[in-house]
């Protein structure tokens, strides 16, 4: 949260703060006014022994007069700027000792009955992170955290493109990890979108961008319906995939987790400056540049995962003599034919070189071999291609336009060679590079930081920085079999070690539930109920038939009944009948309906 706090002294002398121009406390007599407020609060106390909250820091004038009164004292304040303001005050020294700040949800403190004290004037700027602090210290054990597989997760889907493509792999690693997923897919919508889509922008009838709006509206309904009937505790929203403002506030209504994961350039697609502020998390695929920017503009938490590889996906597979014969080559490249990749090619000029993806052309490549002409590559095509070739060459997409509008970018010198093909400062590091490392394929990179911080250079993937070391080294490693299958091998190991989106979704979860108490408390009240509800049927086959459900649908009534209808050893009517019963109670026991 980044925020304008500035001091000015009021008319007794003191020092108030002011929050973006907002006075935090009164500018004639603050002292008095915090008194006064402290009077208050003390009227209502019935037990000194409970922990006083205080939401709100201000300056203290509230909490300075409660000092000696309570045994324990938190004070909620998620403004990072008023608390370092605050320290700088010396009458404020009293409050650090003996108070517990509470900056995060993350921090929240068990306080199962506790005095509350509100400092208004604040309130107006934190009321999301006060309602959850106040949720958060009544429900938050900390002793328990919940496995990933006690955990509902609900992917929204983009319509189509790269990004609906990562979505499916998403969905495929939760399976992996054991979490519970399900997936809003926004598939059927694509030709409707392509439809009225004709055009960018400006140049887009206006009538169109308001259909392109209801689309909008009608898939996020969509995505709201799945909600109600999966329960979701996090729904994940991947790159372009549809939402409402009124959908992001009816997830914060209803107490569940969002997160967004961007998966693509900052710098040339920048809806998410309206977007990341929506979400309780945002992940993005780039650092450096992106990260400083982030730092000051977006409000939640954030944080760095790049895309990977998805090994039930991208693995070797069987390859026929035809196959080997279509896809194969000493050289390929595999993927759209941008500006930067079509000047290099024209330079690179090796015989037996293939080209894949859509756009190239044999008017602009006559002396290259171009077997499915202007067709998108399936993914089980492009496993036979890169398993098949010896050397593929991964070229990131480069647009020197990208960069114009980023001052710190804009001071580089040489960020670009003088024709425009590499960009040697790219931050982010491209799908291809951990599929074909993971299909066992061996690849010649364009040198970027980005993948050099994630593979060893010369050991597990090879760089190169011109169209003429590429040349060189493709030449150098068409001689030197054994040295080219070592490295790719070790470059497979480290992708499967490192770099799967098992482990990137493992990671994304655990800090989520790390950071939001409220998840916890919610999944720790859902096994509680059920054991309870268990203990009260002593029923043992029916405990048994709840244990065999995937522990993070036992509490839903439908998972149960038809778990008991498919299971063959409970078909007749009267089984059926006893356990529709049970559930039909334990649906009512959670509900209390």
């Amino acid at each position: 949260m980044i925020v304008d706090i500035a001091i000015q002294s009021a008319k007794d002398g003191n020092l108030v703060p002011f929050w973006d121009g907002f006075q935090l406390h009164s500018i004639y007599e603050p002292e008095k006014e915090g008194i006064s407020i402290a009077e208050k609060c003390l009227a209502q106390v019935d037990d000194f022994d409970k922990p006083l909250l205080v939401l709100g820091l201000g300056f203290a004038y509230h909490i300075l007069p409660l000092l000696d009164k309570f045994k324990d004292i938190f004070v909620a304040e998620s403004c990072h700027q008023l608390i370092s303001k605050a320290k700088e005050i010396n009458f404020m020294k009293p409050v650090f000792e003996k108070c517990q700040i509470v900056s995060e949800l993350s921090e929240a403190p068990y306080l199962p009955e506790f005095h509350l004290l509100v400092l208004r004037s604040e309130n107006r700027f934190q009321e999301k992170f006060f309602c959850d602090i106040q949720e958060a210290v009544k429900a938050n054990n900390k002793s328990f955290t919940p496995e990933l597989n006690q955990i509902r997760v609900l992917v929204n889907s983009p319509i189509y493109g790269g990004s609906y493509t990562t979505a499916q792999y998403v969905v495929s690693a939760l399976e992996s990890i054991g979490t519970c997923v399900r997936m809003t897919d926004h598939a059927a919508a694509e030709p409707l979108l392509m439809k009225y889509m004709g055009g960018s922008g400006n140049q887009r009838p206006e009538a169109n961008n308001a259909l392109i709006e209801q689309l909008t509206g009608l898939l996020s309904e969509t995505l709201w319906h799945d909600i109600q009937a999966f329960k979701p505790h996090i729904v994940l929203f991947i790159a372009q995939s549809p939402f409402t403002d009124k959908l992001m506030k009816d997830l914060q209504k209803a107490g569940i987790v969002s997160m967004y994961w961007f998966v693509e350039d900052f710098r040339r697609f920048n809806y998410w400056k309206n977007i990341c502020n929506s979400f309780d998390f945002f992940y993005m695929i780039q650092k450096g540049e992106f990260e400083e920017i982030l730092q000051k503009t977006c409000r939640t938490k954030w944080g760095w995962m790049p895309v990977a590889a998805e090994p039930r996906t991208h693995k070797p597979v069987k390859i026929t003599e035809d196959e080997k014969a279509f896809y194969g080559s000493d050289i390929s490249f595999m993927g759209a034919a941008y500006p930067n990749r079509v000047r290099f090619f024209r330079r690179f000029n090796k015989i037996n070189l293939k080209l894949w993806g859509t756009g190239w052309t044999e008017a602009e490549m006559p002396n290259y071999i171009i077997p499915l002409k202007n067709k998108r590559i399936s993914t089980e095509q492009s496993n036979k291609i890169y398993q098949s070739t010896k050397i593929n060459i991964n070229l990131h997409s480069a647009n020197p336009n990208d960069h114009i509008l980023t001052q710190a970018s804009s001071s580089r010198d040489g960020l670009y060679e003088s024709d425009q093909m590499i960009d040697h400062y790219g931050d982010f590091v491209n799908p291809r590079t951990f599929e074909i490392a993971a299909c066992g394929g061996f690849q010649l990179v364009d040198d970027r930081v980005a993948v050099r911080e994630l593979f060893d250079a010369d050991k597990e993937i090879v760089l190169f920085s011109s169209v003429e070391e590429a040349i060189d080294k493709a030449n150098f490693y068409l001689k030197n079999e054994d040295l080219r299958q070592k490295i790719a091998k070790a470059g497979q190991a480290k992708t499967m070690k490192l770099h799967t989106y098992e482990l990137r979704l493992s990671n994304m979860l655990k800090k989520v539930i790390h950071h939001s108490p409220m998840l916890s408390a919610r999944v720790l009240s859902e096994t509680e109920k059920v054991n309870d509800f268990l203990k009260k049927i002593n029923d043992k086959e029916f405990e048994k038939l709840i244990n065999s459900i995937e522990p993070a649908m036992r509490c839903s009534y439908q998972a149960i009944i038809e778990k008991v209808k498919s299971d063959v050893n409970h078909a007749d009517s009267g089984y059926l009948k006893k356990y529709e019963a049970m559930t039909m109670l334990l649906e009512t026991f959670f509900t209390g309906e």
